[in-house]
């Protein structure tokens, strides 16, 4: 039997079409079990209020959701209790899968040492710039450039009402008393 190119083309014009209908029908195979895999979900606990900066998270703000692991934070939270009856560290939008370090309470200054004390300062530039979150280290510059603390742990930041740091017992009078006479700067802390 001679094969001439009139009847290779007779053969390739007869399976075209089924060819063609098989690929079409894997490729939708392969794209509906695409998406009828099964996602690896973890419990999380986000916010479904929002809570604004310094305000108690309370049972009603949270719930436990599945949230799929690829795009789960890892330090989020999947029991409730370590974030409820705790203070917003910063503002908080409902859907907002949540860590440990989004809100405050006893633990955070419990950390900065046993003989730290809470400060309050007045918002300045760079609290104000957002650079600045709960957890990071600052040092505090007073009049005339003396550093009055270093590496004094942030406990939370908002941009109307300033910044509360951990500092020592002995130094928070000195600290005070700069941030009083707006003679005090806030210079961000290599971590």
């Amino acid at each position: 039997m001679v094969i001439t190119s009139w009847s290779l083309d007779r053969r390739w014009q007869r399976i075209r079409r089924p060819l063609a209908v098989l690929l079409i029908g894997v490729g939708a195979l392969l794209l509906w079990s695409r998406e009828h895999a099964p996602i690896t979900t973890l419990p999380t606990v986000v916010a479904t209020a929002d809570v604004a900066v310094g305000d108690v998270v309370g049972p009603d703000d949270v719930e436990v959701v599945a949230w799929p692991a690829e795009s789960r934070p890892p330090p989020a939270a999947a029991d409730p209790a370590t974030i409820t009856g705790r203070r917003a560290a910063s503002a908080i939008q409902a859907g907002e899968p949540l860590t440990d370090q989004r809100v405050i309470g006893p633990s955070l200054l419990a950390t900065a040492g046993a003989d730290s004390v809470a400060v309050s300062l007045p918002a300045d530039p760079l609290s104000a710039s957002g650079l600045v979150r709960p957890g990071d280290r600052v040092d505090v510059i007073g009049g005339r450039g003396a550093v009055l603390v270093s590496g004094a742990p942030v406990l939370t930041v908002s941009q109307e009402t300033g910044t509360v740091l951990a500092v020592p017992a002995s130094v928070a009078p000195n600290v005070v008393s700069a941030a009083g006479a707006d003679a005090i700067a806030l210079v961000l802390a290599q971590a």
